[in-house]
């Protein structure tokens, strides 16, 4: 089979891909991997064939739309954002990934960009797999709300999905309908959530029904929850990410377990301020910090070996070395924090980010608040409350109940597999 494998977003959406696209390739079938033009080299490592696919996820996620829009406080302006990110080099979009498809059996693609895998693969009339990395689709547990820092009643729930899917679509509409006709497809007539589920193949959840109970019973086969895909052993070797640094290693023997800090790919507003007050909060606890300053322009060039700063980390080994970890929530973060058994402090700056952290304050092993709202003696006060046994031993527990890496990439494979030979 041939598989097209169209993922856009930061290293924590792509990632997951390399893990399926390993997987698929394992098993004999041709993969093609379309990522970002800034994370092609990372991609590549992998052995995959890796082409270029959309806008670069750094110059994107520093423009005005996002660092500045899509953090508003006023829904309408969210909603704006998100509609501009949805249709931002779609033209371009929809032509690289009809040159990557002309011989392929199917689109396996991710939530951001979803209506370009979507028109593509009906112009080429073969089945597009979404793999969502949180929930996405319309359900009785969480609200997309959510992911506007907003926690409606439970009654409201649902009927949130319905309202912010049907005014999304009304302000792409136009626009998606001249890229479908230049594909030479009618003009929509549903959200682009309705019109996958017309295609009546699985929309792969690339998550843990350990933090979503409800949601197995309420999708079904429709939507399977295979549990969060990473990297083998092997594929982490091939492209070097299992190593750490000897300084890193050297500086975790000389004490006890540090406390991890992370943005990933997140631009923060004013990384000294945020500085300052992380190593205040830990100062005051005794704690060490292994800062991972990713994207975020953290710099503690003034604290001294208590915090130690490195760019990345191999979450896989370093985390279970960690008493806990404070990052942005995106899903890969979040994955690799519960894996590690470790409480979680997430302070998140927008998209996924609140739902992850209301899920994960939600089965007790960790906290939740924006980053915006941060300071030394609410974090302080928020590890003290985390750094306990109870919120340890729910973190430990819900690392016991999560699927494993390997069993959740056979199982998305599968799926992808069944759906092109049905």
């Amino acid at each position: 089979m041939k598989f097209v494998l169209a993922f856009n977003g930061s290293r924590g959406d792509v990632q997951p891909a390399i893990a399926l696209g390993s997987e698929l390739s394992v098993r004999g079938h041709d993969v093609k991997l379309a990522v970002p033009p800034n994370l092609v080299g990372f991609a590549a490592t992998s052995g995959l064939n890796t082409y270029a696919y959309g806008l670069d996820t750094r110059d994107l996620l520093e423009s005005e739309v996002v660092s500045r829009d899509l953090k508003s406080s006023n829904p309408i302006t969210k909603l704006r954002a998100v509609s501009q990110i949805t249709l931002r080099g779609g033209r371009a979009m929809q032509q690289e990934l009809l040159d990557l498809t002309e011989d392929a059996d199917a689109i396996i693609g991710g939530s951001a960009g979803q209506e370009r895998a979507l028109n593509v693969a009906l112009a080429r009339s073969i089945p597009y797999l979404p793999v969502h990395l949180c929930p996405i689709r319309r359900n009785g547990e969480v609200s997309l709300l959510t992911q506007f820092g907003i926690d409606p009643p439970k009654s409201l729930t649902r009927a949130s999905w319905t309202i912010l899917e049907q005014v999304l679509w009304r302000a792409t509409r136009s626009a998606e309908d001249t890229l479908l006709r230049e594909l030479g497809l009618g003009a929509t007539d549903a959200p682009a959530a309705t019109r996958i589920g017309r295609q009546g193949v699985p929309e792969i959840q690339a998550y843990d029904q350990a933090l979503f109970p409800g949601l197995r019973s309420e999708w079904g086969c429709d939507r399977p929850l295979v549990g969060f895909l990473n990297l083998t052993p092997s594929t982490r070797k091939k492209m070097g990410d299992g190593q750490s640094d000897e300084e890193l290693l050297m500086w975790l023997d000389a004490g006890p377990p540090p406390l991890y800090v992370g943005f990933g790919s997140m631009s923060v507003a004013d990384p000294d301020a945020l500085t300052t007050v992380i190593a205040s909060a830990t100062e005051a606890l005794g704690l060490r910090v292994l800062l991972a300053t990713g994207w975020s322009g953290l710099r503690p060039t003034q604290w001294g070996d208590r915090i130690h700063a490195v760019p990345t980390v191999d979450h896989d080994t370093i985390l279970p070395r960690c008493v806990a970890a404070v990052h942005h929530g995106g899903a890969g973060s979040t994955a690799a924090s519960l894996r590690s058994g470790l409480p979680t402090l997430i302070y998140w700056l927008g998209a996924d980010q609140p739902m992850w952290g209301r899920q994960v304050t939600r089965i007790g092993a960790g906290y939740s608040s924006p980053l915006a709202k941060i300071d030394a003696h609410g974090l302080r006060s928020a590890l003290a409350a985390v750094l306990t046994p109870d919120h340890t031993r729910a973190a430990h527990n819900v690392a016991a109940q999560l699927v494993s890496p390997r069993k959740a990439v056979t199982a998305a494979a599968e799926i992808a597999e069944k759906a092109v030979r049905a």
